[in-house]
């Protein structure tokens, strides 16, 4: 993801970044890219963002800190260690490095207790992004759900599927075309299984135990017909694996 900000911030903005790998990093040390920087953006794996931000906390005074980790556990802790006169803000992206720019794509930004959270917003909305207000203590609550659990349950039938074999694909109707384009785009992502880690698999199989029928979010109709319009999409992929 951090290189696909690079790509986008700099429409706008002079860009530097530090890598602790000496050939993607255009500065020596993290804090020489700190003291030259107004604003710093960690973009690095969620389980490295506590780090990162207590690294760079000496040098941060003045300037407006970011992080876009999946996950913010810890991170409030690691934002009270900046200098009185830092700004901070705790941002998501709602999106991965396929999406072709930033303009139109959701954007949460936080508030984590200190000034920040406003230039923050403004920052995104001015590259283009779809904007919108998020609420810290509530964000890994729903994350867990929303990605976590997704991918948990994507990277298990994936598994499943593969295990099964190539004869599996003949029995498999729009459901499993479906579910296995899914599945199996997640073995593109190397932190899919950490981000699996995070689901809450114990409610999970409590819902699958039943209950009275939940609440639909979506219209039903309109929901079946909006799968048959991604299955039309769909349908190009599993054409072309056939014809190899």
């Amino acid at each position: 993801m951090g290189v696909w900000l690079r790509r986008e911030l700099s429409a706008r903005h002079q860009v530097l970044i530090y890598d602790a790998n000496p050939a993607r990093s255009d500065t020596e040390s993290l804090e020489e890219l700190t003291k030259w920087a107004e604003v710093l953006v960690v973009a690095v794996p969620f389980w490295e963002a506590t780090k990162v931000l207590r690294a760079l906390a000496p040098s941060a005074g003045g300037r407006l800190v970011m992080d876009i980790a999946t996950f913010k556990e810890g991170l409030a802790e690691a934002y009270a260690e900046l200098p009185p006169d830092a700004k901070a803000a705790s941002v998501h992206p709602l999106f991965g490095p396929g999406a072709p720019s930033i303009r139109g794509q959701r954007v949460l930004v936080m508030d984590v207790g200190r000034e920040g959270a406003l230039e923050a917003y403004n920052f995104w909305r001015e590259l283009g992004a779809d904007v919108e207000w998020g609420d810290f203590a509530k964000h890994d609550y729903y994350i867990s759900r929303t990605i976590a659990l997704s991918y948990a349950v994507g990277l298990a039938l994936a598994r499943i599927y593969a295990e099964a074999g190539e004869e599996i694909i003949k029995y498999g109707g729009t459901s499993f075309k479906y579910l296995a384009t899914y599945a199996f785009s997640l073995l593109k992502d190397p932190n899919a299984v950490r981000y699996a880690e995070k689901a809450p698999l114990g409610e999970f199989l409590t819902a699958l135990r039943g209950g009275p029928p939940p609440r639909a979010l979506v219209d039903p109709d309109e929901a079946y017909k909006a799968f048959y319009k991604a299955l039309e999409v769909l349908e190009e992929l599993w054409r072309r694996r056939s014809e190899d």
